[in-house]
């Protein structure tokens, strides 16, 4: 091959590949701008800048790359630097905003909730599966909400002839006589049941399992949304118990209302215990546990807390823990600080020891740390500190390297199945943009519905089970309610 076309070849190559770094260059350049665009939390000023800056990049490669005829091989080299280096790092924060997009997603749409049902046996029963059922008899519990729903999927496995009863002893002592068969029980219900009645399930073992689906969380009567960034707003912060992801109905360990007034900076966090004793939102007869509201889904907490309290509540956040197992094991660990001594079983059978002090520990004990009550005289109130402190450690841990900053795409996509939100995308990402514009120092006050302790029947557990329950003070319920019309009438200081 002749000199002259050895060159030619090579200076081919060489126009092809810089065509090449500068389509790429402006390829990635858009699709950066497109995310940083549908990310929507940066101010108008910052997109503008970085869509010039990309725009002056890319005309500056094309003039000394492809226009200009001679370019020296220095220069040629620098506009190749510099085609690489911004479709690199547009990569590395499109991968960002992209997974900061999907959290925002996953958190905001597709509210929908789910309730697994179990169907219960008793242990010396010959049947194994579900088709064993055809036509036996199989009790369900007429409390249940949604007890049609259950039972008209549980038809469509099998035709059984069944019963509505209200309470779990009455089906329990029926199936000891052999006048039922099975019995389909909420699993989240029976979950609650066997830390205060575990002799009712220590007979029985369950053949099958199925769920349902039920309505959006806020496809009720629609309220009227609030200017986050301006207008002061409340929110219900539940703390779900559910072992089957967050979209699963279960009890609400936790019950914070949160009082934000952006016009001031202040928050009131009001913490309601989960044993408060009161009456479920539509329901008549017994009163029950707060915690148990959750059973019948998110919207039945807020109102039950909204008739308690008499406020209207703005926006719910339904907060899971079985994800703090994937984000500490991300962040390989959290340190976390206990006040006692204690060794607890986790849920997946490991044993979790705790000393006293600060100490080191992975995702499986951070969640049993997180969940523990029954060790502390205070019980649930010292739980929530705890879950509080976990919260905390994983922030902190997030911010101490840039290692664990790197792994936030990570993070994110587990802390995805760790919440859900009536809040919009849009008022979000608003409440971002105040933020990052105001550095806003937010001051926050803390206080908690006190009552009395009783064993009392509860409506989601039956009249034959006393279970312990909180009455609460009405003094401390005025206060509370004093307390959050202050924080949302505040004027502008």
């Amino acid at each position: 091959m002749s000199k002259k076309k050895e060159l030619k070849q090579g200076w081919l190559a060489w126009l092809i590949t810089k065509w090449a770094l500068l389509v790429v260059q402006a390829v990635v350049s858009v699709m950066l701008v497109i995310s940083l665009i549908t990310m929507s939390v940066l101010e108008v000023g910052i997109i503008i800048a970085v869509i010039v800056g990309l725009i002056a990049l890319f005309v500056v490669n094309l003039i000394f790359m492809i226009l200009r005829k001679k370019t020296g091989v220095a220069i040629s080299i620098v506009c190749a630097v510099i085609a690489v280096l911004v479709t690199t790092v547009g990569i590395v924060a499109m991968r960002y905003t992209g997974a900061f997009n999907s959290f925002l997603h996953r958190i905001t749409d597709d509210k929908k909730e789910l309730k697994e049902y179990s169907v219960l046996v008793l242990d010396n029963s010959e049947i194994s599966e579900i088709g064993g059922l055809e036509s036996k008899t199989v009790g369900l519990l007429s409390t249940d909400a949604t007890v049609n729903l259950a039972e008209e999927a549980l038809n469509k496995q099998v035709e059984v002839s069944t019963g509505l009863y209200d309470d779990v002893s009455i089906m329990d002592e029926m199936m000891d006589n052999k006048l039922l068969d099975a019995m389909v029980l909420e699993s989240g219900r029976m979950e609650a049941m066997k830390e205060d009645a575990a002799d009712l399930f220590s007979d029985k073992r369950v053949i099958y399992t199925f769920t349902i689906e039920l309505g959006n969380v806020d496809e009720g009567e629609p309220t009227a949304r609030k200017e986050v960034t301006e207008e002061p707003f409340l929110v219900y912060i539940s703390g779900s118990d559910s072992r089957s992801g967050i979209k699963a109905t279960a009890r609400s360990d936790v019950n914070i209302l949160a009082a934000v007034n952006p016009q001031t900076g202040k928050i009131l966090l009001v913490s309601i215990p989960r044993d408060t004793y009161v009456q479920l939102h539509g329901t008549t007869g017994l009163k029950d546990k707060l915690t148990h509201a959750g059973l019948y889904g998110i919207e039945m907490s807020k109102a039950t807390i909204e008739d308690l309290l008499g406020v209207n509540i703005d926006y719910t956040i339904k907060v899971g823990f079985d994800a703090v197992v994937r984000i500490v094991n991300e962040l390989d660990g959290i340190e976390i600080n206990s006040d006692v001594a204690m060794k607890l079983g986790a849920l997946n059978g490991k044993k979790c020891t705790f000393v006293e002090g600060k100490q080191w520990v992975d995702g499986d004990c951070a969640l049993r740390f997180a969940r523990e009550r029954k060790t502390y005289g205070t019980g649930d109130i010292h739980r929530g500190e705890n879950q509080q402190q976990v919260i905390t450690a994983i922030i902190a841990k997030m911010s101490s390297s840039k290692d664990y900053f790197l792994r936030l795409p990570e993070v994110l996509d587990a802390a995805a199945d760790l919440f859900e939100t009536s809040l919009s995308r849009d008022e979000i990402a608003s409440i971002i943009r105040m933020q990052l514009a105001n550095q806003t120092k937010w001051q926050t006050e803390s206080m908690t519905v006190k009552g009395v302790a009783d064993m009392q029947p509860t409506y989601s557990m039956g009249a034959n089970l006393p279970l312990y329950v909180m009455y609460p003070n009405e003094e401390s319920l005025v206060e509370a309610r004093e307390k959050i019309e202050e924080y949302l009438g505040e004027p502008e200081e």
